[in-house]
């Protein structure tokens, strides 16, 4: 009966030990990573007010904190050379403490600066974990157990919004999330045990710690073609999704007119109902192919966004973020999964960073954009003209080729 109830969101291949043990760690720092992560884009209309920074202003700053992003390729290098764990770690604790510091800082490029850390940080520990969980799950569930880190993602991005009230206490109540950020060390002992290294990355002898290049060797590989594919679709999306997710909680407490509460009320029902979105995403990349399913998620999130944007009746607001939250949300476990099965073990790590690093482009692009029009012909329409940005990344997806059950080499060469 269960199964029959819920064999549509969840696979019944079961987990081996050490992938069940890697899932749950995964999903516990998609939950914290991602809640120190949350608060740049949440507390706008109270970090960007205490800061003195009209909304085209903080577009910028957001803007150059993407840009700085390229550091997250370091640690991609660091990983493709010498491994995942260490440097997934390492990123890890960078993000906690950055966060902890935003709330400390008194102009608005000190908050560029330190969230430019926190996005690098972040970016890192993204694609590391990705990485870790692809190679040490079997490929009829892998893109589900991708969609369980970013389940987690959404949870701890879900405890942001709740924790978001806390930011209207007073003018500095938004330093308060910023600062909580820092309980995520406490979970660095726990990871630090438990994260074990890819069984995949097996080197034969010191020799090829030296001898390894990944991003020099991939840009003159085969495999080169398909990083600027998956690079552009990630650009383009997140030209379109930085200002949609940055600027949701200001259009509708801004523009709208809604209190905090509600807003912040109305965003966690519609990003719960489609945080569904992440198994069913796992589920039809496990089915139907990572690429139909890609295409399916950005149609969604096209079509939310901009319902979001130009709409001001509190049940469709509440529809487009379902609807949106739901796209972008199955988009991740599709697209991670082909990308991660898109490139070889030596290349992997490095592949997707820079996919990744495309993508905090994209992000900038979106919001540079958004400094020169949202003030001046506002939110809606600049979103509208953005979304010419997803469009472009459904062409170039059908470009791809499928990957569905592919096996990942186990050898670095």
């Amino acid at each position: 009966m269960i199964r029959r109830l819920f064999g549509v969101l969840f696979p019944f291949e079961r987990f081996d030990p050490r992938g069940r043990r890697l899932v749950f760690l995964m999903w516990l720092v998609g939950v914290l990573a991602s809640f120190a992560a949350s608060h740049a884009s949440s507390t706008i209309p109270f970090s960007r007010l205490s800061l003195g920074l009209s909304e085209g202003d903080m577009s910028l700053v957001l803007a150059v904190a993407r840009f700085a992003g390229i550091l997250a390729l370091l640690f991609s290098w660091w990983g493709d050379k010498a491994g995942r764990r260490r440097p997934f770690l390492v990123a890890f604790a960078i993000l906690v403490l950055a966060t902890a510091a935003t709330a400390f800082v008194q102009t608005g490029w000190q908050f560029a600066a330190l969230q430019a850390v926190t996005r690098a940080a972040a970016a890192a520990v993204g694609t590391l974990a990705i990485v870790l969980i692809a190679e040490q799950v079997a490929p009829g569930v892998r893109a589900f157990a991708i969609s369980l880190y970013g389940a987690g993602g959404s949870f701890g991005a879900g405890l942001g919004l709740i924790a978001l009230p806390l930011a209207e206490i007073g003018p500095d109540g938004w330093r308060g999330l910023f600062a909580l950020g820092a309980l995520g060390i406490v979970a660095l002992p726990l990871l630090t045990r438990g994260v074990k290294e890819s069984p995949v990355f097996e080197l034969e002898d010191a020799n090829d710690l030296i001898d390894i290049a990944p991003l020099r060797d991939l840009l003159r590989s085969d495999f080169a073609g398909r990083l600027y594919l998956t690079g552009s679709i990630n650009l383009l999306v997140n030209v379109f999704m930085a200002i949609t997710l940055a600027f949701s909680i200001e259009r509708l407490v801004g523009d709208v007119g809604l209190a905090t509460t509600v807003a912040v009320l109305l965003s966690l029902l519609g990003g719960t109902a489609g945080s569904m979105g992440f198994f069913l995403g796992g589920r039809l990349a496990d089915t139907i192919g990572r690429r139909s399913t890609s295409i399916i998620a950005l149609a969604l999130v096209l079509t939310g966004g901009l319902t979001l944007y130009w709409s001001e009746s509190v049940p469709v607001l509440a529809g487009a973020i379902t609807v949106g939250t739901f796209g972008s949300f199955a988009f991740v476990p599709a697209a991670a999964s082909h990308r991660t099965e898109l490139f070889p073990t030596a290349f992997r790590t490095t592949a997707n960073a820079a996919g990744a690093y495309f993508g905090m482009i994209g992000s900038a692009i979106g919001l540079l954009i958004g400094r020169f029009t949202i003030d001046s012909i506002g939110l809606s329409r600049t979103v509208t003209v953005l979304g010419l940005g997803v469009v472009g990344g459904v062409a170039l997806t059908m470009l791809l080729p499928e990957t569905q059950g592919q096996e990942l080499d186990s050898v670095v060469r």
